[in-house]
């Protein structure tokens, strides 16, 4: 009997390598140029802990383009830096809204 576990348990930890292989291979390769890149901040309603922070960090950064995103429930605000050619202002929003949060004024459009 403890043949079997063990050989069940070796099967299912090849392919549980073999997948994570295979998903590792299939993701694409972002070039982003210095130049292109935007910071923001934007304000944000809703968020009240750090667990929130966690998750929308989580679902912006998942943006084809997104190079940095960093959310203070403190500040109420999100600090993003994105490549303008890859993503834009509108998509970050609509990734905010969707994860739960109310996106308020755009507080600095990093032209300074």
């Amino acid at each position: 009997m403890p043949k079997y576990i063990f050989k069940a348990l070796f099967l299912a930890f090849i392919s549980l390598s073999i997948i994570s292989c295979s998903s590792q291979q299939e993701s694409e390769k972002v070039v982003i140029k210095k130049s292109n890149v935007i910071k923001q901040v934007l304000g944000v309603d809703g968020m009240t802990c750090m667990g929130c922070e966690i998750t929308l960090e989580k679902n912006v950064s998942e943006i084809l383009g997104v190079v940095s995103v960093k959310a203070s429930s403190d500040d109420k605000q999100v600090v993003v830096q994105y490549d303008k050619t890859k993503t834009n202002l509108t998509q970050i929003i609509k990734t905010i809204k969707k994860a739960g949060y109310i996106p308020l004024d755009l507080i600095d459009d990093g032209s300074q």
